[in-house]
């Protein structure tokens, strides 16, 4: 489960940098704030999305990454109940001569179950350092409280 997460960020990082790479090449920031709900036959989703990307190009042609932000998800159950997601993101690269040279991460997610008198909350949380071609350190902690 821990490889599966961690790939799902960094592919999700690393497409949210190829979009904003394309979308400026120069220096400027992307802002995303946006919500929106929708009803299904069993719950009420709702998404809220507060992002943050700059990218910033330097005279020697190198490109500077910067993402933060938060993914908020929620599920009203018709049932009564609900579940959270809320992801918060930290991301910074930065590419000489188009190959990533540098990268760090910092990815949180709290997950919240209610329904009743039952109350779970998990967090789950990792950071990644990549410098130079090889791995500098990566932390990861999951930790889950009945409420």
């Amino acid at each position: 489960m821990r490889t599966f997460l961690t790939a799902a960020a960094l592919a999700a990082a690393a497409l949210t940098f190829a979009a904003v790479a394309a979308a400026a090449p120069g220096n400027g920031a992307q802002v995303v704030n946006a919500a929106g709900c929708s009803q299904t036959p069993f719950a009420k989703v709702c998404v809220v999305e507060k992002t943050t990307t700059n990218v910033t190009s330097t005279p020697s042609g190198n490109l500077n990454y910067v993402t933060n932000g938060t993914v908020e998800r929620t599920m009203t159950f018709v049932f009564g109940g609900s579940y959270t997601v809320t992801d918060t993101i930290h991301s910074h690269h930065l590419d000489k001569q188009g190959e990533i040279f540098e990268e760090s991460d910092h990815y949180l997610e709290q997950n919240e179950y209610q329904s009743g008198t039952y109350h779970l909350l998990c967090t789950e949380a990792f950071d990644l350092h990549w410098a130079n071609g090889a791995s500098q350190f990566g932390n990861y902690d999951v930790q889950c409280t009945v409420l």
